[in-house]
């Protein structure tokens, strides 16, 4: 099957604090619509998304109010959009003096209307699998978005805007903070690895066909394929580090891959798609509470779902030292196999390459999006940190930093 090339909402390069489904709004600003929507048609047509060719919804805040009263018979009172890269999200609060004629209640917490980008859009079968994976999850005690039935009695409907088709999902808003810009003690990057690795033990019992033939640029599998991305790096020591660890990740990972354990897997554990929430209203102390987004659950490897979770839980800390807390949390859950955590500075530097180049890209093809650069000096900061370290001595300090954690809190 050939590859997507799917660019993600999140990466490193964003630092601007917001609260899920916050009053952050943006107007976005864009290329000329009908070079868009022929430079995206262009994309679906082909299935692999081209440099430079646009891919996100044309929608306007009216059509966005005509869709839900339509499809969820919600009479909008608020509206906000979100930040998103490549999608369209809209925070939406609905009328509840209104009588709904298709929801059942209406939330008072609010809504997210999703409207995915032309190419996710052109496979529909990932989307029922995104809606199936969080019923499963809420079921298991996992917080996560839940997708609202529409009209037709679906948990999403595919609707034509200007040109061309997208899928378009309602989703209950899930109350809280994201992990990002909250206060961080040890004990919060510990659950941290705790929670991801309960995510993926509840995923044990999904049907990996739901999902196997995913393919996406920022699945670790597809690393390798980030060297036709190089050339948006200017910098020429930034560019000799990615090279490096493409080599690294081509010579140790890819020969062994078939030796570490597979599994549906979330595959985007970043610091802004896990929600936190005070545990009560007189402490300043905040817990993990659930997680959104999952446009990247895929079929993988555990070691690369532990791997992605570290490089932005490193990032968020911009310290090297809290891989070992990530470790410690997770470890409680799955145990850690020896030959998996030899390449884990390998697989995480990875994943902080995938997510700094990318970001470069991203601002290539939507010059307007200019705030995913905003902290690119830290990302570039933190690979070169973690590329100085060697394997051993790196690793020796995380199980140390684990271990005493582990002791400290029994």
């Amino acid at each position: 099957m050939e590859m997507k090339t799917i660019v993600k909402k999140r990466t490193v390069a964003e630092d601007t604090e917001r609260e899920n489904g916050s009053e952050d709004c943006e107007t976005p600003t864009g290329l000329n619509i009908r070079d868009e929507t022929e430079n995206g048609a262009e994309s679906v047509a082909q299935g692999t998304l081209k440099p430079g060719s646009p891919i996100r919804p044309l929608v306007s805040e009216e059509e966005v109010r005509k869709l839900a009263e339509r499809l969820y018979g919600i009479i909008v009172l608020e509206m906000c959009e979100l930040d998103s890269y490549d999608d369209r999200n809209f925070m939406i609060h609905a009328d509840s003096f209104v009588k709904n004629p298709i929801l059942k209640s209406v939330s008072t917490n609010g809504y997210v209307m999703k409207i995915a980008n032309s190419l996710d859009s052109s496979d529909e079968s990932f989307f029922y699998a995104q809606n199936e994976i969080m019923l499963h999850l809420n079921k298991r005690g996992i917080k996560c978005p839940v997708p609202m039935q529409n009209i037709y009695g679906k948990y999403h409907s595919v609707e034509k805007l200007g040109q061309l088709n997208h899928v378009v999902r309602l989703l209950e808003y899930i109350p809280g903070k994201v992990f990002h810009g909250v206060p961080h003690p040890d004990k919060l990057f510990y659950q941290a690895g705790q929670f991801i690795a309960r995510i993926d033990s509840a995923l044990k019992s999904i049907d990996k066909e739901m999902v196997a033939k995913r393919q996406s640029i920022w699945m670790m599998e597809n690393f390798p394929k980030l060297k036709d991305f190089l050339y948006v790096i200017k910098d020429e020591h930034h560019k000799d580090i990615v090279e490096q660890v493409l080599d690294a990740f081509q010579r140790r990972v890819i020969p062994n891959i078939n030796e570490y354990e597979q599994g549906v897997i979330y595959g985007d554990f970043n610091e802004h798609n896990i929600i936190v929430n005070k545990k009560s209203s007189n402490v300043k102390e905040y817990e993990i509470t659930g997680i959104i987004d999952f446009g990247d659950v895929c079929y993988s490897r555990y070691v690369f779902e532990l791997a992605i979770a570290m490089a932005y839980m490193i990032l968020e800390a911009n310290d090297i030292n809290t891989g070992g807390l990530v470790i410690a949390g997770y470890s409680m859950i799955r145990l850690i196999p020896l030959h998996e955590k030899e390449i884990l500075r390998v697989a995480i530097a990875a994943r902080l390459c995938q997510s700094l180049v990318m970001g470069l890209y991203t601002a290539t093809v939507d010059a307007s999006n200019q705030y995913i650069l905003s902290s690119q000096t830290r990302g570039w900061n933190v690979l070169e940190a973690l590329w100085a370290e060697s394997d051993k001595n790196l690793l020796e300090r995380w199980n140390s930093i684990a271990e005493e954690y582990l002791t400290r809190s029994s």
